[in-house]
């Protein structure tokens, strides 16, 4: 970093945290004096941008590296590595994201705090300022990912305990934690996770619900269960892995190719609004776990998959309030998309902060439900592996 001004960066980074404080995202002095305190550049040495890449000492580096922006600082191949085609599998977080999770952790001192997803060491560096190092245990799958945090960390003065491994597995050993934060999306949560959740503890992790998904903020009411309500902020999180070489969990594989015979008809839902409306590309989610949307005004179309499964909706009208639809696959998917609409519109339109969570920390004992646990209106959640 002969190219660094390093007397610059704590202004930067002191700038950085009152803009979480202007913006709202953040109110604890003691996270504020944590960001305006973490040396970020010591965690992203370099970014990457497509084919692009920006190092420490390059015009524009440090500018971006104190920007409320998430850094990509790794990629993979993705799908056929023949393609020749990378997408990003670990990035430094949008601070307003952190800051936001951060706060909802609800830490107070002396609070033991696990991370699922390392990274490059940044949040647990904030963390480790907030609680002190030796409360902070943090882990990521990716073994490469976990010694670059240790070499970022120990720069920066912090010494956080890491390990790498399975997040969906927890901490190896008998551990117990005051908090646990996931910076990885996930589709239920994991049971070792409730399991090494201390009494009257916490889970903050984001919902791997299609693009920008909810917060779910959920407390450990029972030795076995965690219950809380979804957090509507937007978060972008790339999803839990099993497998390190690939940035795409085992059910996050792109689509295969849809097959069949297409079935042509009609549709009254208007499919723009499953690109406008968030509340109801999650409540869609929960019809159809997996479903991915796609498509803008200036291609003309919506398209709907999940797994094998496709569905193409044109924007324009055939006549008011009539949508031609194609589907193929081994079932209809929009059919699905229709019914969980018309759910949706007979419900009063539910935002997100009419939904919460109760986990078991058994498969298949996760659901999501409708403004009270006991309420008649629930769905299930998924397991992520």
């Amino acid at each position: 970093m002969d190219a660094l001004d390093t007397g610059t960066w704590e202004a930067r980074a002191a700038a950085l945290a009152d803009e979480l404080v202007f913006t709202g995202v953040l109110a604890d002095r003691a996270w504020h004096a944590a960001f305006a305190a973490t040396p970020r550049h010591l965690f992203v040495p370099r970014i990457l941008d497509g084919a692009a890449s920006l190092g420490a000492g390059d015009p524009g580096w440090l500018d971006a590296v104190y920007s409320d922006e998430a850094l990509a600082t790794q990629t993979r191949p993705a799908g056929d590595t023949a393609a020749g085609r990378e997408i990003a599998s670990s990035s430094s977080s949008k601070p307003t994201v952190m800051a936001v999770m951060l706060e909802r952790l609800g830490v107070e001192p002396g609070h033991r705090v696990l991370e699922i997803g390392t990274g490059t060491g940044y949040n647990a560096a904030l963390l480790s300022h907030r609680l002190g190092a030796d409360n902070v245990y943090t882990l990521d799958l990716d073994p490469e990912l976990v010694d670059m945090a240790h070499e970022h960390l120990t720069a920066a003065g912090y010494s956080p305990h890491l390990a790498a491994g399975d997040g969906y597995q927890g901490w190896p050993g008998e551990m117990r934690f005051d908090r646990i934060i996931a910076t990885c999306a996930v589709t239920a949560i994991p049971p070792a996770w409730i399991d090494q959740l201390a009494d009257g503890g916490r889970i903050v992790a984001p919902l791997d619900a299609g693009a920008a998904g909810p917060l779910l903020v959920l407390d450990k009411t029972a030795d076995d269960e965690v219950s809380g309500r979804i957090d509507p902020f937007p978060v972008l999180f790339m999803p839990m892995r099993a497998d390190v070489t690939s940035p795409f969990a085992a059910d996050h594989e792109p689509p295969a190719a849809a097959t069949g015979i297409p079935h042509y008809g009609t549709t009254a839902v208007d499919p723009a609004t499953l690109l406008n409306r968030p509340e109801l590309a999650l409540f869609l989610w929960l019809h159809a776990p997996g479903l991915r949307l796609a498509g803008s005004v200036a291609h003309g179309v919506v398209v709907a998959e999940r797994g094998p499964a496709r569905a193409e909706v044109d924007l324009t009208p055939l006549t008011e309030g009539t949508w031609a639809v194609r589907q193929s696959g081994p079932y209809r998917l929009w059919d699905t998309i229709e019914h969980a609409a018309t759910a949706f519109n007979a419900l009063g339109k539910p935002d997100a902060v009419r939904l919460g969570v109760t986990a078991l920390n058994l498969p298949g004992k996760q659901f999501v439900w409708l403004d009270d646990p006991d309420s008649d209106y629930s769905w299930p959640l998924g397991i992520s592996t």
